[in-house]
């Protein structure tokens, strides 16, 4: 799914790419994708990601070049499917389940897609169910999908919690602080 101001910054790395660009040439591509900001305003915006480490500014008279520090983040729908892939055999049913657990909502086609699975799979929502759902994505500014929707058909409680783990482990870089070693006597 795509929200159009909260995807903002996603853009602005994809547009920069791995050499970085400046603040003209940035405003200049963006504009051939149909977005348009006033170049103080796309300043602020490089500036504020240059303060929070997304971006790293280096100066190359008359002008700045903003380069990404690091890769994008995946979107919530590949760590999902990154996530049940490591940690079960029938990774495409326990993804609808994890994503409809998630948004407590049936899952639309193309964000089953978006998180790897290309099968039908799980059992289809009503039409009532499908038109509650494109109205809660309209009302957030998403792009509203147009396919059918669906509930998983199997539970996995008991996994939810690990795929939940490793994927916030993975989107904050945090792997290092998990202990790998077990217990072997009492204390």
């Amino acid at each position: 799914m795509f929200n159009p101001e909260k995807d903002f910054n996603r853009k602005v790395i994809e547009c920069l790419g791995k050499d970085g660009k400046s603040i003209s040439a940035l405003s200049k591509e963006l504009m051939t994708m149909g977005i348009k900001h006033h170049r103080l305003i796309l300043t602020g915006y490089l500036r504020a990601m240059t303060d929070m480490n997304i971006l790293r500014e280096r100066e190359v008279p008359p002008s700045k070049i903003y380069q990404p520090i690091r890769s994008l983040p995946e979107s919530i729908y590949e760590s999902v499917g990154k996530s049940c892939r490591k940690l079960s055999q029938d990774p495409d049913e326990l993804i609808l389940y994890v994503l409809h657990a998630l948004f407590k909502r049936p899952v639309f086609e193309s964000e089953l897609r978006l998180a790897g699975v290309t099968r039908p799979i799980g059992r289809p929502a009503s039409d009532h169910e499908v038109s509650e759902s494109r109205k809660i994505l309209r009302r957030s500014g998403n792009v509203v999908p147009s396919q059918s929707a669906s509930y998983p058909s199997k539970d996995f409680p008991e996994i939810y919690a690990d795929v939940l783990s490793d994927a916030i482990l993975d989107v904050k870089d945090s792997r290092y602080l998990v202990m790998d070693t077990r217990q072997t006597k009492l204390l």
